[in-house]
């Protein structure tokens, strides 16, 4: 695989990544926001801050890594798949925590 050709899927990967991530500090915040004082909102505060530090760091990891040795991309693209999908594994949990949280408070 060409150097050039994975650098496109590496961009592909990051615009991924930043638009989720936009997405999941705005979702927490409003899970935060709502039950702030509670555990729910202690949790998805500490979730979506060490997911978020956990994600870059290995995007940062992965982007020097293809960059000194682009032949690594055979390990590497099955971990950015599992990035991305945790990603949106964790936009999911927050979201449905959110929807649970309220109708029991709505109840």
């Amino acid at each position: 695989m060409n150097f050039a050709d994975l650098t496109t899927y590496l961009w592909l990967a990051l615009v991924v990544l930043a638009v989720g991530s936009i997405y999941l500090i705005v979702e927490g915040y409003k899970v935060h926001k709502l039950f702030a004082e509670s555990i729910v909102g202690k949790l998805v505060k500490a979730l979506v801050v060490v997911f978020l530090i956990e994600l870059y760091s290995l995007g940062v990891v992965s982007y020097a890594f293809l960059f000194f040795y682009p032949k690594g991309s055979v390990v590497l693209l099955p971990i950015v798949a599992l990035w991305i999908v945790s990603l949106f594994f964790a936009i999911f949990a927050i979201r449905s925590a959110k929807k649970e949280v309220t109708n029991l408070v709505n109840k």
